[in-house]
Parts: C-alpha cells; sequence; structure tokens
C-alpha cells in the first residue's frame, strides 16, 4: 500500500562513483533533504561494462557518502529495471527524478520511467547533456524514448532545451542553470595550496580542471599559452581520457616546458579546495558543451573563467565581470584572453566579480519545481 506523505526519488549515480554527474545527483538529494522532503535514492550497481569504460577505475579510491543510496540499477542489467520502479513503489514514491547525461543509459531509464508511469508515480528528468558530446549510434533515438516517459524536463542549459526540442520532445521543459557546487569547503589559503601541490608562489596560474577528452581542447589552450606573450603557469588536473603524445610535444617546447604541469589521476573531492584555491583562474576552451560544473566550482572558489562562446557556458557567466568568453578553437583569441588576465588590475576586477557570481545560481532556487506543492 501506498504511503499517505510524498515522496521523491532519485535516479542516477550516486558516490562512490566518480564525476560530476554523481557530485551532482548528491548535491541535489542533500537540497531536497534539506528542504524538508522526503526522499529515497537509488544508484547505480553497475554503471559502465569495464570494456566501454575510458578511465582507470570508475569508483573514487576514498568517498564517504552523503546518504546511503541503495545500489540497484545495472546499465545493462534489465532485470535489475524493474527491481528498481518496484523499490520506488514500496517506497511509496509519488514522483521520480532521474539524472539523464547520456543516451547509453535511456533504455534503462525508459523502462523504469514506463512502470513507473503505469502506477501513476510522476516522472521528472534533469537533463545535462542532450546530445553527448562524443558521437553515439541511435543517441536521439534513446534519448527521446526516455525523455518522452517524463511528464516534465529541467535542463540544465538552453542549449539542452534546443537540443531537446529539435529532437522533437514537447514534454513540459524549463531551463535552470546548474548550481554552485558548493560542496567541497571553503577556499584556502593560496600560499598553503600551493605549498602542497609543489607550485610556484609567484606566478599567475590558470587551471584547466577535470577529465581531459578530446571536446574540451586542451591542444588549442597549449597553443594558446605558446602564443601568449605574458607567461602564465598552466595546472592540468585531471585524468586523461585521450592519448598525451601530441600534449607532451607541444608542453616540451622550449616556451611551455617549465610552465605547464601535470596531475594526470583523478581528484578526490577532497583535494579539489587545493587546486582552485592554487588557481588565479580556470580555463575551458571547450570545442563544444552543454553546461559546466566546473564553471560553477570556480565560482564557489571565486575564482574568474575563460570559457569559448559554445553551448551553456556563456549563458552562466558575465563577460569582463566574472568571466572572459572567447571564440572556439581559436589559439589566437584565447591567447589575447590569457595577456589580459596576467593584467594584475583587471584579474582582481574579475575575481571580485566571481566571489559574488557563486551566490547566483543556488540550489535552494533549482530544486523548487520538484517540492512537494
Amino acid at each position: 500500500m501506498r504511503e499517505s506523505s510524498s515522496t521523491t526519488g532519485i535516479i542516477g549515480p550516486y558516490p562512490p562513483f566518480r564525476g560530476g554527474i554523481a557530485q551532482f545527483t548528491e548535491r541535489f538529494h542533500k537540497a531536497m533533504h534539506e528542504a524538508g522532503e522526503p526522499v529515497i535514492g537509488l544508484s547505480f550497481r553497475r554503471l559502465y561494462p569495464q570494456f566501454l569504460f575510458p578511465g582507470s577505475s570508475q569508483l573514487q579510491d576514498s568517498s564517504d557518502p552523503l546518504f546511503d543510496a541503495a545500489p540497484v540499477v545495472d546499465s545493462v542489467g534489465p532485470w535489475t529495471w524493474a527491481r528498481a520502479a518496484n523499490r520506488l513503489m514500496d517506497a511509496g514514491a509519488d514522483h521520480a527524478v532521474f539524472m539523464h547525461w547520456m543516451p547509453f543509459f535511456a533504455p534503462a531509464y525508459a523502462s523504469i520511467a514506463a512502470r513507473l508511469q503505469e502506477r501513476g508515480i510522476r516522472c521528472s528528468a534533469i537533463v545535462h547533456n542532450a546530445v553527448p558530446h562524443e558521437k553515439q549510434p541511435l543517441a536521439s533515438t534513446l534519448t527521446r524514448r526516455f525523455v518522452r516517459q517524463c511528464d516534465h524536463i529541467v535542463a540544465l542549459s538552453e542549449t539542452v532545451r534546443r537540443d531537446l526540442t529539435a529532437m522533437g520532445v514537447e514534454v513540459d521543459m524549463e531551463v535552470r542553470p546548474h548550481p554552485t557546487y558548493d560542496q567541497f569547503g571553503p577556499v584556502v589559503d593560496r600560499s598553503e595550496a600551493r605549498k602542497a601541490l609543489g607550485l610556484d608562489p609567484d606566478a599567475v596560474i590558470l587551471l584547466f580542471f577535470g577529465l581531459v577528452r578530446p571536446y574540451k581542447g586542451i591542444d588549442i589552450l597549449l597553443q594558446a599559452m605558446g602564443r601568449a606573450n605574458a607567461q602564465p603557469h598552466l595546472l592540468i588536473a585531471g585524468e586523461w581520457y585521450q592519448s598525451r603524445e601530441e600534449a607532451e610535444k607541444q608542453i616540451s617546447s622550449p616556451e611551455l616546458a617549465s610552465r605547464v604541469h601535470f596531475e594526470d589521476r583523478y581528484i578526490e573531492d577532497e583535494r579539489v579546495t587545493l587546486y582552485f584555491s592554487a588557481a588565479d583562474a580556470v580555463a575551458q576552451p571547450y570545442r563544444s558543451a552543454t553546461q559546466s560544473g566546473v564553471v560553477q566550482t570556480a565560482f564557489h572558489f571565486g575564482r574568474p573563467v575563460l570559457v569559448t562562446g559554445v553551448g551553456g557556458l556563456p549563458e552562466v557567466v558575465r563577460h569582463e565581470e566574472d568571466a572572459l568568453v572567447v571564440a572556439p578553437e581559436d589559439p589566437d583569441a584565447l591567447a589575447r584572453a590569457i595577456e589580459r588576465i596576467m593584467d594584475d588590475g583587471f584579474r582582481t576586477r574579475l575575481t571580485e566579480g566571481a566571489a559574488h557570481a557563486r551566490n547566483r545560481f543556488t540550489w535552494e532556487h533549482f530544486i523548487q519545481p520538484f517540492l512537494t506543492r
């Protein structure tokens, strides 16, 4: 028998799975919980089959999850999809929220949502990406099949909304930008952070943070670093999901050899504060994008960003106030932006703007459509 109280089920990866989607799922759960909403979390027992995963591990080495989300869903195990729906029904859920970011998971989500809909349980989707960054077979077909099972969609950027509309999706939809990632703790003293990371205490340091994948344009950033008249340092912090060969050739040049630093590994949550606290600005030279948790992490730590004008990135920053927006795949334009960041007065102005930007997108605002009315 269904319980009389309203309960929201959240379906998506939770820690100890790595990455921004798991972090988002947990932070969304926390915001709902703090708002007084009864919530039940369902996580994955297997996210990707190992042969499809390009990294070293899908799990964090150390993790202290905030919530006890049941590991129920196997992305390639249809027998678990019915169990997930039953788990939510047995818990008395009257609303389910799915975290969607890749069409690979759409068959599982569509099956769970269909079973819930048959029982009159409302389904929503928070769509991080409608179109995957790398081409995948049947991507639009799979995504469309899932989201059409939903009653309501929250797209994290206008780009995502347009992509869904172009697919022929006519579900009730709204755009709510990615809230600030505030779960990594406060900023720490810059000199102490640099000492802990072995970085030059006096250099201007740009940070490239997160999994290194072709669409993120690290090669473009390295070209720009070599062309800029200014001489900042660059810290690349994140596990590489692409070959390092070309990047190492670029870095071996006399112009860059002493100014580029690698941390080729997944950065655990408890160490994120060191990297952003050590940086003066964060660079995202992406070739394509929908939205990014890196921008919202940078703003939490009061760090301005250099972003390309792709996808939803320009939607959440203010050019020359807390960020510089440049043309994509244009090393010369990015080099000029780097030179501007090297100006102490201009960088200070952007840093002050970034400190204010942390309050622009709050979790309290983001969760409003999901609260019981």
